[in-house]
């Protein structure tokens, strides 16, 4: 099989842990779950994401539990990740450019123009406020070099933060990216996919590039 592109796309269970007291985050949530794991760990286990030979990732929404998610396709710099068919997420080189199954969804964030070395707009897409094409400005900023730990591995990265602005919807959010010091690749990520929305935190547990297959 194609370490790029799966032949299927991979269904797992949605791995959400409700704590008792769930807030109304984690409540919105656990409505989209098709199967849950019991027990109380916030974090996916080494042991369950070393199970999984594909790419995977795990997902925090807000002060929800993390998700387990699975890389379904790969086409080009675009990777489709899957909970189940609960939730799908979509990026490119670590960016989020599309979800689906979340309580507010990025419908589209699209490249328009790279000014320089560290300015760049997009055009988002929000079809549940019926807004398209708005223009986001942003702006990256080197906030130094931190390691990171994932799964128990210490990772040495570049922690970029970039700076967003959407004029016509008088919206603000930063983004930050936690990129390997030797090769870009984004580990770890915290990003605004909406303005009613908490933010996404990513952490890559397995990279398409190493997954068996």
């Amino acid at each position: 099989m194609n370490k790029r592109i799966l032949s299927c796309i991979i269904f797992l269970p949605f791995l959400l842990v409700v704590a008792g007291c769930a807030n109304s985050t984690s409540e919105k949530l656990a409505s989209l779950a098709l199967n849950y794991l019991k027990g109380t760990n916030e974090k996916v286990p080494r042991e369950r994401a070393a199970e999984i030979p594909y790419a995977s990732m795990g997902l925090e929404y807000g002060f929800s539990p993390q998700v387990l998610l699975v890389l379904g396709m790969a086409a080009g710099d675009g990777l489709d990740w899957y909970a189940g068919d609960a939730v799908f997420v979509r990026t490119q080189r670590g960016r989020i450019t599309r979800t689906a199954g979340l309580p507010n969804d990025l419908g589209g964030r699209h490249l328009t123009q790279v000014s320089g070395a560290a300015m760049i707009t997009y055009a988002l897409d929000f079809p549940d406020l019926g807004v398209f094409g708005a223009v986001a400005q942003c702006s990256s900023t080197n906030a130094g070099d931190e390691s990171v730990e994932i799964l128990g591995n210490s990772i040495l990265t570049r922690h970029v933060v970039e700076h967003c602005s959407v004029p016509t919807i008088r919206w603000r959010f930063d983004n930050e990216y936690w990129e390997d010091r030797m090769t870009g690749y984004v580990w770890r990520s915290r990003q605004y996919v909406h303005p009613k929305s908490p933010p996404i935190v990513l952490e890559v547990f397995r990279p398409e590039d190493l997954a068996s297959g």
